[in-house]
């Protein structure tokens, strides 16, 4: 009896799952890759991420210096879209609810500069800080990696 239950649950999670639902398909129009089996296609269209930043050699990267525990800080990493085609942020993450990203919503055209805002608080934070936001993005790579850094000390 027991078996003949597992039996039709089983049965019963199955049909669930094929329901009549239509089946979207991802279709090549809507992938733009330029890197194909035969080489790089240079007709394909595709927006190129590139940050910026006059002041620093490597413009993902930001040390905020030594902070007071409690403090929150902000650093603005600018970006241009140096690609033939609109850039689009997809999303930002970090790995800590302390460090949190904002950016431009708003699709780039070739040539124009965004921002990405990256606010951290050092509530309750002590010692050196090492936090990473991630950004997704249409471009190629899809994914890029922003990073911060402080140094956290306690008050007397």
């Amino acid at each position: 009896m027991k078996h003949s239950y597992l039996l039709i649950m089983v049965l019963a999670i199955v049909l669930m799952g094929c329901s009549g639902k239509e089946n979207k398909k991802t279709t090549a129009e809507m992938v733009k890759n330029p890197i194909s089996g035969k080489g790089v296609d240079e007709s394909v269209k595709m927006p190129e991420i590139t940050f910026i930043d006059e002041n620093s050699d490597n413009s993902q990267f930001h040390d905020f210096g030594v902070l007071i525990q409690g403090e929150t800080v902000v650093h603005t990493f600018k970006y241009k879209n140096t690609g033939n085609a609109d850039l689009i942020i997809r999303s930002t993450s970090s790995t800590c609810g302390c460090t949190v990203p904002n950016y431009t919503k708003e699709p780039l055209a070739p040539g124009e500069v965004g921002k990405i805002d990256v606010s951290f608080s050092s509530s309750a934070r002590k010692g050196r800080q090492h936090k990473a936001i991630t950004v997704l993005t249409n471009a190629q790579p899809a994914s890029n990696k922003l990073v911060i850094e402080a140094n956290v000390v306690v008050p007397n």
